[in-house]
């Protein structure tokens, strides 16, 4: 019976059950269409598209001004109607979505018309007759005509983007079926991945669009949005075959009115107390096309009438329509109307939002533009940067960190519901106008101190807009975000482009809002002669009472959105019975996962994503402490400790090598013993301990190094300190590396092919985590470190060490864990011995004859049974079954105990061709921070970055190709090679050792390029060079991208390829891989050093490079990386993957 229940439920599971459909109009096939596949093609859309809308918005206020000879007040005008009817024409579109077309076909034919509109503004700007003419002194003389011509481009752009805004977002939802619990939770996460996206557009829009526009032309800064929407529509296009469709449902406007008209005919009828006697179709779907059943509530109860039966609603036995609706026709337009209170006090918040795009750039223009002492101006628009830049750092911390922290207190699953998320938008709103008041204030007290009324920039920095902006992007990622989930949640299935649409509208309503209050305060501020708040010279006008009246107006639109929040109900679907059985099935882990307090981990409450979190704050947070050491102690060995090049690069890559040897002890311990939780915990205090240490002996007197202006003069007791801090540091890493990358794999069950998928995003997460910490160390603690002191540098790390730890055992409750299996090592021994012992024994030809467990789990806690391989076939006597022997593991394993020894020979290979490329890796730290310390490191006239911070261009790398490569070149690759990975794991390795080559060569050719310009102007006793430093960019960057392919394949590879029980051991393996890349290094350096110094030459790498040739030990690197690639593919060829025994 069990089993032809399971056949049954794979066969149901094989269709999504929302009723949507593919590209042929055929039910969508879970597995080949929508979810994460499908929704790169509609991000990329979304991105683009954004890039060429706020390309166009975020300065069109100053194209209006400058362009088009507007006055202050009557651009600010016309570029918030413009932006109201770009939210007002979505109404239309998602009419047309919603009842005839289909959200696929609605997005396809606006974004023609928005194409066009794009085209003839870039013409209205670049060709002569339709752009305006200008004189010399650059003031513009627009025709009606050339103004007709622009804004009849700017209303087709708005007419275009009608049957986009409202569309795309629902779009995207649509991949993800409402009816599959796993599917339903990543569409939260969606809908912060799309305002992700619409911000990556902005991004560039408002730094590289504004900046081309202000300086090099309208043509160019329009033409480019142009290019951007072009893009947008084929990637649209490109993912056809892969996107759901939801039927269109017919008019959402007709069933509304069917309810109203049948609910007044039957006014005098009464509602039944029994609320199932009310009219619902019999069947499990609902009778509107494309929509589900909802429940009855009981607010609205008038429009209840609608759906009571009488004996005149029938005629020859069918219903009539506008005399009798269901109930879910009835709760479509509670849902509608209940909605609207919600949607109104979106209005204010909009209002505040629209600024950016207005006032806060006109703000900006009398600001001073430059940056830093330096001649560059920096556009005023192109301050909504920081903007994108909020919205993208909190759309991450939204996801990871507050949702998890929240979620303990509200016991809710996304931590707040969606109005709670709105209205703390609405709060943090309040916040972005006093700031913006307050900004402006000050800058008015300057004007008027130093009678600065006439003059055009004031000396006061633009950046001191920056709050304004930053405050705005965060309350945008609370309430926008939360508005795009909660109108598509709450909107009825049938009504969602609508709904979508409705939420749109306080977009246009709040530029409306805007627009209004602009001409009323200009008109009641202007009267008897006076400048008004808004007049073209801010200088003699009060903008700051507007941000007041703004901030007033907030404040009172929140005090009534806490009322309409608090009576709102929450729409609910009826659920048929399949769906009620599934939620009961599936409550535990079937991987053998234990809770904190041993018992089965529950799906439900332990592990994924909501665990996930604490682990990646936990490694940022410890990346932080370590790269904040390891990225510039080669300079602290060198300038506090008085070391030459050779021994600080020998030192740090000796140390470097420990801190990757040790974990072979944590990694032991944990699967051995401990388990990796415990593990973490413990070596996490000794990490603590050493950072606290490694501080202290920067910073108190008699343990620091005393300096004087030759330089400082540490003991060898000072020395010894330093020492033990960095080693006591390298023991305490040695239990947390091997383990939290596994640690976060634990938290997804193997057993569960929807919790397998996540495991691989996982592990770019957490590189991406990594290097998050990584950016941080390598720029501000490099920084601190260099200009404020080592003390600080050094303290910094220990306070983050202490918070990662914080981190981690906050999330103790939501993880799953390991049970630990023994020592992998006895086992290993034993399969050594029983195959010696049992060497004159021949191997059955049947495989099956072998020994083996007869329970469905293997006799190793914590492990799954693993099926035999052919190869190492020497190992399988081991197995061979005695009588005599059976009870005794020294003379008879069982399979999976010879396969788990098979397994970690296998690796051996792939493993030590991992260590030229960590010798690659580790000049990072070493040779180019001594290369970057020959070069000039200004950025501008006075700023010098270290050398040691260009390693922040790795980090950028990694930060930029990890999401490519998960969004981008998996679905690309995966086109071609059918691999649900794109690549396999050994391809993506094999990959990342290619591009290895390729960053050894370009640092290579920029030491002869130096050592050329050292040589033609006897630069030798030159401290810096004028060359500089960012000619290093290019070999960081390679090596980042490299990260992504090899070391990330690296942890997926040794994780996925370990047996269950020998997990920590195997990554502690692809760890050692960096500890000898570092003492290869140190060996190779030390060769070199003594071989080229021969006959009293300096050598290669002596302590003045200008004498050296360091190209020629990059050329050595680049030849090794050759040669290890060539045998790499060899090993790669040869390697055959575990396999797991099915039950």
């Amino acid at each position: 019976m069990s089993l032809s229940l399971t056949a049954m439920a794979e066969i149901d599971n094989v269709y999504t059950k929302d009723g949507t459909t593919d590209y042929r109009n055929q039910p969508a096939m879970k597995n080949k269409t929508g979810t994460w596949k499908a929704c790169p093609y509609i991000l990329g859309n979304e991105c683009c598209e954004r890039l060429a809308y706020y390309g166009i918005n975020t300065n069109v206020v100053n194209y209006l001004k400058f362009q088009m000879n507007q006055r202050n007040v009557e651009a600010v005008n016309n570029v918030t109607n413009w932006s109201g009817t770009c939210y007002v024409t979505p109404l239309l579109g998602a009419f047309l979505a919603d009842a005839y077309l289909g959200r696929y076909y609605t997005i396809v034919a606006f974004s023609i018309v928005y194409v066009f509109g794009m085209t003839l503004l870039t013409l209205s700007a670049s060709v002569q007759g339709l752009k305006p003419p200008c004189d010399k002194n650059n003031v513009c003389s627009p025709t009606q005509f050339q103004a007709g011509a622009f804004f009849t481009g700017l209303y087709l752009i708005a007419l275009g983007t009608g049957g986009i805004k409202p569309c795309v977002s629902s779009f995207g939802a649509d991949q993800f079926d409402d009816t599959d619990e796993a599917e339903k939770k990543n569409k939260g996460s969606f809908f912060n991945w799309f305002y992700f996206s619409i911000n990556i557009g902005a991004l560039v829009a408002s730094s590289v669009l504004v900046w081309i526009q202000t300086n090099v032309g309208w043509g160019w800064g329009f033409g480019i949005p142009a290019v951007a929407m072009a893009l947008a529509v084929v990637s649209f296009f490109s993912g056809t075959r892969l996107y759901r469709n939801l039927r269109p449902g017919g008019s959402p406007l007709t069933r509304i009115c069917q309810v109203m008209v049948a609910s007044f005919r039957k006014y005098k009828e009464q509602v039944p107390r029994d609320k199932s006697l009310l009219f619902e179709t019999a069947e499990d779907e609902s009778a509107v096309k494309g929509s589900r059943k909802l429940d009855h509530t009981e607010q609205l109860s008038f429009l209840d009438k609608a759906a009571v039966v009488t004996q005149s609603d029938r005629t020859k036995g069918s219903v009539m329509a506008w005399r009798l609706c269901t109930v879910t026709q009835v709760e479509e337009l509670k849902s509608i109307i209940r909605l609207l209170p919600i949607w109104a006090t979106g209005i204010i918040f909009s209002a505040v939002y629209s600024q950016m795009g207005t006032l806060f750039v006109l703000q900006g223009n009398t600001m001073d533009l430059h940056l830093g002492n330096t001649s560059f101006e920096i556009p005023s628009a192109s301050l909504s940067l920081f903007d994108t830049i909020s919205v993208i750092f909190w759309v991450p911390v939204y996801d990871r960190i507050i949702v998890p922290f929240v979620r303990k207190f509200t016991g809710h699953k996304n931590g707040f519901t969606q109005l709670q998320r709105i209205g703390i938008g609405f709060v943090i709103s309040v916040f972005a106008m006093l700031a913006a008041a307050t900004l402006e204030l000050l800058r008015l007290n300057e004007v008027k101190k130093h009678n600065y009324y006439d003059l055009k920039h004031i000396p006061m920095s633009i950046f001191w807009q920056v709050p304004q902006y930053f405050i705005i992007g965060c309350g945008e990622v609370f309430t926008f975000i939360g508005q795009l989930e909660f109108f598509y949640e709450q909107a009825p299935d049938a009504m969602r482009s609508l709904c979508s649409a409705l939420a749109l509208i306080t977009t246009a309503l709040g530029n409306y809002l805007s627009t209004f209050l602009v001409n009323v305060v200009t008109d009641v501020s202007t009267r008897n002669g006076k400048a008004g708040w808004i007049p073209d010279n801010l200088n003699y006008g009060r903008l700051d009472y507007f941000f007041w009246l703004l901030a007033v107006l907030s404040v009172l639109n929140l005090g009534f959105y806490l009322m309409v929040a608090r009576w709102y109900t929450y729409k609910r679907a009826v659920q048929n019975k399949c769906q009620k059985m599934a939620l009961a099935e599936d409550d535990y882990t079937n991987d053998g996962t234990v809770d904190i307090r041993k018992n089965p981990a529950n799906k439900r409450k332990t592990g994924n994503w909501k665990a996930c979190r604490f682990i990646l704050g936990n490694e940022c947070c410890e990346r932080l402490a370590y790269y904040g050491m390891s990225t510039n102690l080669v300079n602290y060995l060198q300038k506090q400790l008085s070391m030459g090049n050779a021994a600080a690069a020998n030192n740090v890559t000796n140390w470097s090598g420990t801190c990757y040897v040790t974990p072979l002890l944590g990694a032991f311990l944990a699967d051995a013993y401990l388990g990796r939780y415990w593990t973490i915990a413990i070596f996490s205090i000794i990490y603590v301990f050493g950072m606290g240490f490694l501080s202290l002996t920067a910073s108190i007197n008699g343990l620091k190094p005393s300096c004087d202006s030759s330089g400082c003069h540490a003991t060898s007791s000072q020395i010894a300190a330093c020492f033990v801090a960095l080693y006591m540091i390298a023991l305490g890493t040695g239990g947390i590396k091997p383990c939290v990358s596994s640690f976060g794999a634990d938290q997804f069950d193997e057993t569960d092919d929807t919790e397998k998928e996540k495991k691989s995003s996982f592990f770019n997460w957490f590189y991406m985590s990594i290097n998050v910490g990584a950016m941080i160390a390598s720029s501000v603690l490099v920084y601190i470190q260099m200009n404020v002191g080592w003390d600080w540098g050094f303290g910094i790390p220990a306070v983050a060490m202490a918070i990662a730890v914080v981190f981690f055992f906050v999330g103790s409750s939501l993880y799953r864990l390991q049970k630990p299996g023994g020592s992998p090592i006895t086992r290993i021994i034993q399969v050594i011995v029983a195959s010696c012992r049992n060497f004159n024994v021949k191997v059955p030809d049947d495989k099956s004859l072998l020994y083996e467990t007869r329970d469905a789990e293997s006799s190793i806690q914590g492990s799954r049974k693993l099926e035999h391989t052919d190869k190492l076939s020497f190992f399988d006597k081991a197995a061979v079954e005695n009588l005599k022997s059976l009870e005794n593991p020294w003379k008879v394993c069982t399979v999976t105990q010879v396969e788990e020894l098979k397994a970690v020979i296998r690796l051996l290979p792939v493993w030590a061709s991992g260590i030229v490329f960590a010798a690659v890796y580790s000049q990072m730290s070493t040779m180019f921070v001594l290369q970057g310390n020959t070069l000039d490191q200004h950025m501008g006239p006075n700023f010098k970055i270290p050398s040691a911070s260009l390693s922040l261009f790795d980090t950028v790398s990694v930060l930029i190709w990890a999401p490519i490569y998960d969004l981008v070149i998996v679905p690309f690759a995966r086109k071609f090679t059918g691999h649900p990975r794109g690549f396999t794991q050994l391809q993506r390795m094999g990959i990342g050792l290619v591009i290895s080559v390729f960053s050894m060569v370009v640092a290579g050719i920029l030491e002869v390029v130096r050592l050329r310009i050292v040589q033609k102007n006897n630069y030798y006793d030159l401290k810096y060079i004028p060359m500089t430093i960012f000619w290093q960019v290019p070999q960081y960057f390679l090596i980042g991208c490299a990260e992504v392919f090899t070391f990330i394949g690296q942890l997926e590879f040794f994780y996925d390829q370990a047996p269950d029980a020998v997990r920590s051991l195997c990554s502690a393996l692809s760890l050692t891989t960096i500890a000898l890349g570092n003492y290869l290094s140190t060996l190779l350096v030390t060769i070199v050093t003594k071989t080229t110094t021969r006959n009293g030459k300096l050598g290669w790498i002596p302590d003045n490079l200008n004498r050296g040739h360091l190209d020629y030990y990059y050329w050595v690197l680049t030849l090794l990386s050759i040669i290890n690639f060539l045998v790499y593919l060899l090993i790669a060829k040869w390697y055959t993957y575990k396999k797991t025994v099915d039950h």
